[in-house]
């Protein structure tokens, strides 16, 4: 590769595969199996990244594993949701056509572990998205760095990643989190993980939850998203692990007042014109719970409700009935984006409400409305008619 057999577009790929291995002290590879990459919105990567990613496809890249990608800046299908004009809309398109010359699957979602890239337990990985990260590593079982969108392209192009801890055994839990507060709701374990994340920003935190609540991979999958949002770390452990040698470490508490007190920095002061749910993109079994709620009921006429889902959900949904049930009721099941990467304009007067942690956090830097969380129910509650 690095005599230029495989291409320029491979030798440069693996030169900045070698180039993050040697600045992790170690400078070895490791060869993966699948790869998943971010930053493909073209608001989030403007026209250098548009640039950089059709130069790799015009030089004849071909990514050599399963290789998906994230949401990009509206849902190819019902653009006119998201305020895309004409500009946006095309070089939105040459970003996703220039991957898809790659050998890139269109999944455009940031859970492609529900269908489009399922790794197994054990398997070597090269995934961006944080969210995505967060939870092959700690739920699935796979070793993954927390990519970048362009090593991860480069990862798919060479076939190999960074050796680093995260594709060890030796990536153990450096804190022990004990969780007094009470989570049950998707938004109580996505605050989770967003309080976890600012308490311990660069550790592995071991999760001890005390009271007694009801665990699901889709509530662990909202639970890494609040974590990725406010820390840098690529893992979590919980408590029903193996983790033998798991001792001496250092403790921290989380209460109902820790969660209480980031929520209130969220409280709705006025009812919502947007609301959104879908941070990480809705599994099936979430959109039959939003589809079931919003049965014989009507979205208020100044409001627009988002449910975001991955395609192959999408697919399964309207096959199943669920999305006529979401659009009787005027709400959007969309698929392909999400709130935060799209170039939705919001001004002033609007209040964004999400169940997320990580909506809520990336969309107060990026616009000017009023965000407010809320639980999954206080969600549709807010954006339907009493």
């Amino acid at each position: 590769m690095l005599e230029g057999r495989y291409g320029e577009a491979c030798r440069r790929s693996l030169e900045l595969i070698m180039a993050i291995a040697e600045s992790y002290g170690c400078g070895e590879l490791i060869k993966i199996k699948s790869a998943h990459v971010s930053g493909i919105s073209y608001k989030n990567i403007g026209d250098a990244g548009l640039e950089y990613i059709k130069d790799l496809a015009e030089e004849g890249a071909k990514v050599r594993v399963r290789t998906t990608m994230n949401p990009c800046g509206f849902d190819l299908d019902k653009p006119w949701l998201f305020g895309v004009d004409e500009v946006f809309f095309e070089k939105q398109l040459e970003v996703i056509r220039s991957l898809e010359a790659m050998g890139v699957q269109p999944s455009l979602t940031c859970t492609p572990y529900y269908s489009d890239n399922k790794p197994r337990r054990g398997d070597h990985i090269a995934w961006a998205e944080s969210s995505a990260v967060i939870y092959a590593n700690s739920v699935i079982g796979a070793y993954t760095n927390r990519e970048s969108g362009p090593s991860a392209l480069a990862a798919a192009i060479t076939g190999r990643a960074a050796l680093t801890k995260d594709h060890s055994d030796e990536r153990g839990p450096s804190v022990e989190v004990e969780v007094l507060a009470k989570v049950s709701d998707y938004s109580d374990w996505s605050l989770l993980g967003f309080v976890v994340g600012k308490l311990v920003p660069d550790g592995a935190p071991l999760i001890k939850v005390k009271r007694k609540t009801r665990t699901t991979g889709d509530k662990l999958k909202c639970f890494s998203a609040g974590l990725g949002a406010s820390s840098a770390t690529s893992i979590f452990w919980t408590a029903e692990q193996d983790l033998r040698g798991a001792r001496d470490l250092e403790r921290v508490v989380v209460t109902d007042e820790d969660l209480k007190g980031v929520r209130d920095e969220w409280t709705p002061t006025r009812r919502p014109t947007v609301v959104f749910i879908g941070c990480p993109h809705c599994s099936l079994r979430e959109v039959e719970e939003v589809a079931e709620r919003l049965r014989g009921r009507r979205v208020r006429e100044d409001v627009i409700l988002l449910i975001s889902t991955s395609r192959s959900v999408y697919k399964r949904a309207s096959e199943l009935g669920l999305l006529e049930m979401v659009e009787r009721a005027g709400a959007h099941l969309v698929k392909d984006t999400c709130l935060v990467v799209s170039p939705m304009k919001l001004s002033r007067n609007d209040v964004v409400l999400t169940d997320s942690a990580k909506t809520a956090y990336y969309a107060e830097t990026m616009t000017n409305a009023t965000i407010a969380l809320g639980s999954r129910r206080t969600c549709l509650e807010g954006a339907l008619e009493v």
